[in-house]
């Protein structure tokens, strides 16, 4: 019997090309050849899509169809996508869309679920409707110039000390910290740059950060991971501390079980009520001491060897080899 064919999708569009690349690298070494034959597909832009061959060599991909032909003019397919995309087009749902037309099975939350978990302002408001703690926000749509009366309101709804970021995206690229309300609008522009279609203005949580992976169990409900509490050597959780070491993590987290308990609950819940599916890690700040707070929602959690999920997946003694192999089959079977 043959074995399923897995495309392990890497690269993108946005800034986080470089860390998609390694996470899926990361995936393939994992992934059990036993039962699976995994093929790394890059994104190198829009236009070009490419199956890199264990000795390097690549085929272009037939977008139209998500095939390639081999040496002898075959053409391959692909069982499952094994979505490791970060940003765009991985965790805006434009991946899910994709693949949903061409009815392949992949291993997130449907298009839907993946644009509403991307999409910070809507995610915020759902889990706000929930039940669940989120900052209060203000949307701005690109092209929408501010004008004095607007910029006061939200500096009344909202004063600093804020964070303005990109209402799409990840990696906490275009992320800023505001102090004054003259850092407000430098603050907007900069996020823009990274080519989001939206930019939001948020209050400033005080407090600790978590962050806690939930993932498929044995019996494929979901399961929250031990809690990893962040401590940040920079003003917030930002890239340097995420991937160039800037930072403390401490997994499992020296709190309560108490606080532990409830901080996986709410990951639980919020993985719940947006639909999500497959590996998913979901960020925290903890405010007035033991009333967590959401602050992401990650439908393409990072998976190098610095990211926070493989070190929770270690602790809880969870085989990464038989984690990705549920993943793939649940994927099938949905």
């Amino acid at each position: 019997m043959n074995k399923p064919n897995i495309a392990v999708l890497a690269g993108g569009y946005s800034g986080e090309y470089d860390i998609s690349i390694q996470s899926a690298a990361e995936i393939l070494e994992h992934i059990d050849t036993s039962r699976f034959s995994p093929m790394m597909v890059v994104l190198e832009s829009e236009e070009s899509w490419c199956a890199v061959h264990s000795d390097g060599r690549r085929s272009n991909i037939d977008k139209s169809s998500f095939t390639w032909l081999n040496s002898s003019g075959d053409t391959q397919t692909f069982d499952v996508a094994f979505i490791m995309v970060h940003g765009t087009p991985g965790e805006d749902g434009l991946l899910q869309k994709y693949f949903e037309n061409l009815n392949i099975p992949f291993t997130t939350g449907s298009s839907d679920s993946v644009s509403t978990t991307f999409n910070k302002y809507i995610s915020n408001n759902k889990l706000r409707q929930e039940g669940l703690f989120v900052a209060t926000s203000y949307l701005i749509e690109k092209g929408n110039l501010l004008d004095q009366d607007e910029l006061n309101n939200i500096l009344q709804l909202i004063p600093p000390p804020c964070f303005v970021k990109p209402n799409h995206g990840g990696s906490s690229l275009g992320v800023s910290k505001v102090l004054t309300k003259d850092d407000i609008l430098p603050s907007i522009h900069h996020a823009f740059k990274t080519g989001t279609p939206s930019v939001l203005i948020e209050s400033l949580l005080t407090g600790k950060e978590f962050s806690v992976g939930v993932v498929p169990g044995d019996d494929s409900s979901p399961i929250a991971m031990p809690v990893t509490e962040i401590i940040s050597e920079n003003e917030f959780f930002d890239y340097e501390a995420k991937y160039e070491g800037a930072s403390q993590e401490i997994t499992p987290a020296e709190i309560s079980t108490e606080l532990a308990d409830k901080i996986q609950l709410n990951a639980l819940q919020a993985y719940e009520s947006l639909n999500c599916r497959g590996m998913v890690r979901i960020d925290f700040i903890v405010v007035e001491e033991n009333r967590p707070a959401i602050l992401e929602i990650n439908s393409v959690p990072g998976f190098t060897r610095m990211s926070l999920l493989p070190q929770q997946l270690a602790y809880a003694g969870i085989n990464v080899k038989d984690l990705l192999s549920r993943i793939i089959e649940s994927s099938i079977a949905n």
